[in-house]
């Protein structure tokens, strides 16, 4: 199945996408310093059954970069737009790691059919400041706590230091995000598949998923990390498939 790269301007941004196949829309949500094309094999193998659509978000890809400091609630009015421009209605979900951040908030914007999050990550851990808290209050609770640690280790990960300035402070905002509310409202069906040796979202960050969202599975895969969908594409593929048939 031929995959096409295609562009257009959504919130006034040059945004790209790659899409193949006919059939109900299976939208792919990419993570943090990756893009559309992440999803290549994926995509092809998916699109014998569905229109399956990778976006490059915003500051990833052949997308241009926002022109402002971004957080999952706009790279998910974003995704609404794009969506809607692309006349896709009541899609499928397939998010990873910063993608899957993107789709917990998008889906309490539009009719999503059916969830799939694989090294997700926003659910806030034990020391990270409440949900609730400002912004410009934020330095100083970061003085203490795990959200500081994590801070410092993102600053020192590769990611942060390919990404521009203004992708910098994207990446630190979106952390410091609790997506938790978003997470225990979701009552439509939804799969978690965690690679067991996930180092990025570790296995515990799917089962505290698990726990989060009502109508969830959680499905692990051994000997895969945090790009499962790429180490073990076959055994990827049978789970998502099984899902998206059980719940047809």
């Amino acid at each position: 199945m031929m995959i096409t790269n295609k562009q257009l301007v959504v919130e006034n941004l040059l945004s790209s996408y790659t899409e193949a196949g006919e059939g109900k829309p299976l939208v792919l949500l990419h993570g943090w310093g990756c893009s559309a094309g992440t999803f290549k094999d994926l995509q092809a193998s998916l699109s014998g059954k569905f229109r399956v659509v990778a976006v490059d978000f915003p500051g990833f890809g052949r997308s241009e970069e926002p022109k402002e400091i971004w957080g999952c609630a706009e790279y998910a009015h974003w995704a609404q737009q794009f969506l809607q421009k692309m006349n896709i209605q009541a899609p499928v979900i397939l998010g990873h790691s910063f993608g899957g951040r993107i789709a917990l908030v998008l889906n309490s914007r539009i009719p999503v059919s059916k969830l799939i999050l694989t090294g997700s990550a926003g659910l806030a851990a034990a020391g990270s400041p409440p949900k609730k808290t400002p912004a410009k209050y934020l330095p100083g609770f970061l003085k203490k706590g795990i959200l500081r640690e994590i801070l410092i280790k993102i600053a020192g990960s590769d990611d942060y230091k390919r990404a521009t300035p203004r992708m910098r402070e994207v990446l630190k905002k979106v952390i410091a995000e609790d997506l938790r509310p978003f997470a225990e409202k979701i009552s439509i069906p939804a799969l978690l598949i965690w690679g067991a040796d996930d180092k990025e979202t570790p296995l515990s960050v799917g089962v505290d998923f698990n726990a989060a969202i009502p109508a969830s599975t959680l499905e692990i895969m051994a000997g895969c990390g945090h790009y499962a969908f790429l180490e073990n594409r076959e055994l990827f593929l049978r789970l998502t498939n099984k899902f998206l048939e059980d719940h047809d």
